[in-house]
Protein backbone atom coordinates (compact mmCIF):
# COMPACT_ATOMS: atom_id res chain seq x y z
CA UNK A 1 0.00 0.00 0.00
CA UNK A 2 1.56 3.34 -0.97
CA UNK A 3 2.33 5.42 2.10
CA UNK A 4 0.97 8.77 0.99
CA UNK A 5 -1.23 9.73 3.94
CA UNK A 6 0.28 12.39 6.18
CA UNK A 7 -2.91 13.90 7.53
CA UNK A 8 -6.26 12.46 8.44
CA UNK A 9 -8.27 14.23 5.76
CA UNK A 10 -10.11 13.05 2.69
CA UNK A 11 -12.50 14.21 0.02
CA UNK A 12 -16.09 13.59 1.11
CA UNK A 13 -17.71 15.31 -1.86
CA UNK A 14 -18.89 12.03 -3.36
CA UNK A 15 -20.75 11.06 -0.21
CA UNK A 16 -21.98 14.46 0.99
CA UNK A 17 -25.58 15.47 0.40
CA UNK A 18 -26.29 18.61 -1.67
CA UNK A 19 -26.36 21.88 0.24
CA UNK A 20 -29.64 22.31 2.06
CA UNK A 21 -30.77 18.70 1.59
CA UNK A 22 -29.85 17.71 5.14
CA UNK A 23 -31.73 20.62 6.68
CA UNK A 24 -34.77 19.84 4.52
CA UNK A 25 -34.72 16.18 5.47
CA UNK A 26 -34.46 17.02 9.16
CA UNK A 27 -37.30 19.50 8.94
CA UNK A 28 -39.48 17.05 7.01
CA UNK A 29 -38.87 14.37 9.61
CA UNK A 30 -39.69 16.73 12.44
CA UNK A 31 -36.32 16.17 14.08
CA UNK A 32 -34.61 19.05 15.86
CA UNK A 33 -31.13 20.00 14.73
CA UNK A 34 -28.49 18.75 17.19
CA UNK A 35 -24.92 19.79 17.65
CA UNK A 36 -22.52 16.84 17.91
CA UNK A 37 -20.14 16.96 20.87
CA UNK A 38 -17.36 14.79 22.25
CA UNK A 39 -19.86 13.48 24.83
CA UNK A 40 -22.56 12.52 22.33
CA UNK A 41 -23.42 8.78 22.33
CA UNK A 42 -22.32 6.75 19.30
CA UNK A 43 -25.92 6.02 18.31
CA UNK A 44 -26.77 9.72 18.24
CA UNK A 45 -23.67 10.60 16.24
CA UNK A 46 -24.30 7.82 13.74
CA UNK A 47 -27.89 8.91 13.27
CA UNK A 48 -26.75 12.49 12.62
CA UNK A 49 -24.00 11.33 10.27
CA UNK A 50 -26.48 9.18 8.33
CA UNK A 51 -28.51 12.35 7.75
CA UNK A 52 -25.42 14.04 6.31
CA UNK A 53 -23.91 15.81 9.31
CA UNK A 54 -20.17 15.39 8.69
CA UNK A 55 -19.42 17.07 12.03
CA UNK A 56 -20.93 14.07 13.79
CA UNK A 57 -18.77 11.70 11.78
CA UNK A 58 -15.70 13.78 12.63
CA UNK A 59 -16.45 13.21 16.31
CA UNK A 60 -16.63 9.45 15.69
CA UNK A 61 -13.30 9.57 13.86
CA UNK A 62 -11.61 11.45 16.71
CA UNK A 63 -13.13 9.04 19.24
CA UNK A 64 -11.90 5.85 17.58
CA UNK A 65 -9.02 6.69 15.26
CA UNK A 66 -6.44 6.05 17.97
CA UNK A 67 -7.70 2.52 18.59
CA UNK A 68 -7.96 1.69 14.90
CA UNK A 69 -4.48 3.07 14.27
CA UNK A 70 -2.88 0.99 17.02
CA UNK A 71 -4.61 -2.13 15.78
CA UNK A 72 -3.43 -1.42 12.22
CA UNK A 73 0.07 -0.67 13.48
CA UNK A 74 0.30 -4.05 15.21
CA UNK A 75 -0.64 -5.67 11.91
CA UNK A 76 1.67 -3.65 9.64
CA UNK A 77 4.50 -2.59 11.98
CA UNK A 78 4.63 0.64 9.98
CA UNK A 79 3.52 4.10 11.08
CA UNK A 80 2.74 5.27 7.55
CA UNK A 81 0.95 2.09 6.47
CA UNK A 82 -1.09 2.11 9.68
CA UNK A 83 -2.13 5.71 8.96
CA UNK A 84 -3.13 4.77 5.43
CA UNK A 85 -5.22 1.83 6.64
CA UNK A 86 -6.83 3.93 9.38
CA UNK A 87 -7.78 6.62 6.90
CA UNK A 88 -9.15 4.15 4.36
CA UNK A 89 -11.16 2.32 7.04
CA UNK A 90 -12.97 5.50 8.02
CA UNK A 91 -13.50 6.52 4.40
CA UNK A 92 -15.19 3.17 3.72
CA UNK A 93 -17.17 3.40 6.95
CA UNK A 94 -18.42 6.85 5.95
CA UNK A 95 -19.49 5.72 2.49
CA UNK A 96 -21.27 2.68 3.96
CA UNK A 97 -23.09 4.61 6.71
CA UNK A 98 -26.49 4.58 4.96
CA UNK A 99 -26.45 0.75 5.04
CA UNK A 100 -25.12 0.37 8.59
CA UNK A 101 -27.31 -1.61 10.99
CA UNK A 102 -26.63 -1.64 14.76
CA UNK A 103 -26.08 -5.40 15.05
CA UNK A 104 -22.81 -4.77 16.90
CA UNK A 105 -20.94 -1.76 18.22
CA UNK A 106 -19.88 0.79 15.63
CA UNK A 107 -16.22 0.40 16.58
CA UNK A 108 -16.45 -3.36 16.04
CA UNK A 109 -17.78 -2.69 12.54
CA UNK A 110 -15.01 -0.19 11.74
CA UNK A 111 -12.41 -2.56 13.12
CA UNK A 112 -13.60 -5.34 10.81
CA UNK A 113 -13.14 -2.97 7.89
CA UNK A 114 -9.61 -2.16 9.08
CA UNK A 115 -8.86 -5.84 9.65
CA UNK A 116 -9.83 -6.69 6.08
CA UNK A 117 -7.63 -3.85 4.84
CA UNK A 118 -4.73 -5.28 6.85
CA UNK A 119 -5.29 -8.67 5.22
CA UNK A 120 -5.24 -6.99 1.80
CA UNK A 121 -2.08 -5.13 2.82
CA UNK A 122 -0.26 -8.36 3.65
CA UNK A 123 -1.44 -10.05 0.45
CA UNK A 124 -0.20 -7.10 -1.58
CA UNK A 125 3.13 -7.00 0.24
CA UNK A 126 3.63 -10.74 -0.23
CA UNK A 127 3.06 -10.37 -3.96
CA UNK A 128 5.71 -7.64 -4.09
CA UNK A 129 8.29 -9.78 -2.32
CA UNK A 130 10.72 -11.55 -4.62
CA UNK A 131 14.42 -11.55 -3.82
CA UNK A 132 13.87 -9.99 -0.39
CA UNK A 133 11.95 -12.93 1.10
CA UNK A 134 14.76 -13.77 3.50
CA UNK A 135 15.60 -10.22 4.54
CA UNK A 136 14.72 -9.46 8.18
CA UNK A 137 11.92 -6.95 8.66
CA UNK A 138 12.84 -3.78 10.47
CA UNK A 139 10.85 -3.07 13.59
CA UNK A 140 9.61 0.34 14.60
CA UNK A 141 8.94 1.28 18.22
CA UNK A 142 5.22 1.22 18.82
CA UNK A 143 3.74 4.73 18.73
CA UNK A 144 1.41 5.45 21.63
CA UNK A 145 0.25 8.99 21.13
CA UNK A 146 -3.11 10.69 21.16
CA UNK A 147 -2.09 12.88 18.22
CA UNK A 148 -1.69 10.42 15.37
CA UNK A 149 -1.44 13.00 12.63
CA UNK A 150 2.33 13.28 12.91
CA UNK A 151 5.08 10.77 13.52
CA UNK A 152 5.39 10.71 17.33
CA UNK A 153 8.59 11.92 18.89
CA UNK A 154 9.76 9.82 21.78
CA UNK A 155 12.63 9.79 24.23
CA UNK A 156 15.24 7.02 23.99
CA UNK A 157 13.93 5.33 27.14
CA UNK A 158 10.33 5.38 25.93
CA UNK A 159 11.37 4.00 22.54
CA UNK A 160 13.33 1.17 24.14
CA UNK A 161 10.41 0.27 26.42
CA UNK A 162 7.97 0.41 23.53
CA UNK A 163 10.24 -1.82 21.46
CA UNK A 164 10.54 -4.39 24.27
CA UNK A 165 6.77 -4.59 24.71
CA UNK A 166 6.17 -4.73 20.97
CA UNK A 167 8.65 -7.56 20.55
CA UNK A 168 6.98 -9.46 23.39
CA UNK A 169 3.55 -9.09 21.78
CA UNK A 170 4.99 -10.29 18.47
CA UNK A 171 5.97 -13.62 20.09
CA UNK A 172 2.28 -14.46 20.56
CA UNK A 173 0.46 -16.62 18.06
CA UNK A 174 -1.56 -14.76 15.45
CA UNK A 175 -4.88 -15.38 17.23
CA UNK A 176 -3.48 -14.67 20.70
CA UNK A 177 -1.97 -11.41 19.47
CA UNK A 178 -5.18 -10.32 17.79
CA UNK A 179 -7.30 -11.07 20.86
CA UNK A 180 -4.80 -9.35 23.17
CA UNK A 181 -4.49 -6.26 20.98
CA UNK A 182 -8.27 -5.91 20.61
CA UNK A 183 -8.79 -6.24 24.35
CA UNK A 184 -5.76 -4.27 25.56
CA UNK A 185 -5.41 -1.58 22.89
CA UNK A 186 -8.90 -1.62 21.42
CA UNK A 187 -10.61 -1.54 24.80
CA UNK A 188 -13.11 -4.25 23.85
CA UNK A 189 -14.71 -6.61 26.33
CA UNK A 190 -14.09 -10.32 25.74
CA UNK A 191 -17.56 -10.80 24.24
CA UNK A 192 -16.96 -7.90 21.84
CA UNK A 193 -13.60 -9.40 20.88
CA UNK A 194 -15.30 -12.73 20.17
CA UNK A 195 -17.99 -11.04 18.06
CA UNK A 196 -15.38 -9.07 16.13
CA UNK A 197 -13.31 -12.15 15.30
CA UNK A 198 -16.33 -14.44 14.83
CA UNK A 199 -15.16 -16.90 17.48
CA UNK A 200 -16.80 -18.27 20.62
CA UNK A 201 -16.50 -16.15 23.76
CA UNK A 202 -14.89 -19.07 25.58
CA UNK A 203 -12.29 -19.37 22.82
CA UNK A 204 -11.50 -15.67 23.11
CA UNK A 205 -11.05 -16.05 26.88
CA UNK A 206 -8.61 -18.92 26.39
CA UNK A 207 -6.54 -16.98 23.84
CA UNK A 208 -6.47 -13.91 26.10
CA UNK A 209 -5.47 -15.98 29.14
CA UNK A 210 -2.62 -17.65 27.25
CA UNK A 211 -1.47 -14.34 25.77
CA UNK A 212 -1.32 -12.65 29.17
CA UNK A 213 0.45 -15.66 30.70
CA UNK A 214 3.10 -15.65 27.98
CA UNK A 215 3.67 -11.91 28.23
CA UNK A 216 4.06 -12.18 32.00
CA UNK A 217 6.59 -14.94 31.48
CA UNK A 218 8.59 -12.81 29.07
CA UNK A 219 8.29 -9.43 30.79
CA UNK A 220 8.19 -10.61 34.41
CA UNK A 221 11.96 -10.90 34.88
CA UNK A 222 12.44 -7.45 33.35
CA UNK A 223 9.92 -5.93 35.73
CA UNK A 224 11.65 -7.62 38.66
CA UNK A 225 14.90 -5.91 37.62
CA UNK A 226 13.06 -2.59 37.11
CA UNK A 227 14.06 -2.69 33.45
CA UNK A 228 10.48 -1.86 32.51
Amino acid sequence: MPSTATTFAWDRTAATAPAGAVEQAIAAAGVSTLTPTADSPDAELISMAQMGDTRAFDVLVKRYRGRVYLLAYHQTKSHEDALDITQEAFIRAYKALPKWQPKASWFTWVYKIARNLCIDFHRSRNRRRTDSLDEPESTVPEPTTTDLMSDPGRTTQESELSGIIHEAVETLSTRQREVFVLHHYGGLQVKEVADTLDIAEGTAKIHLFRAVAKLREILGPMRARDDI
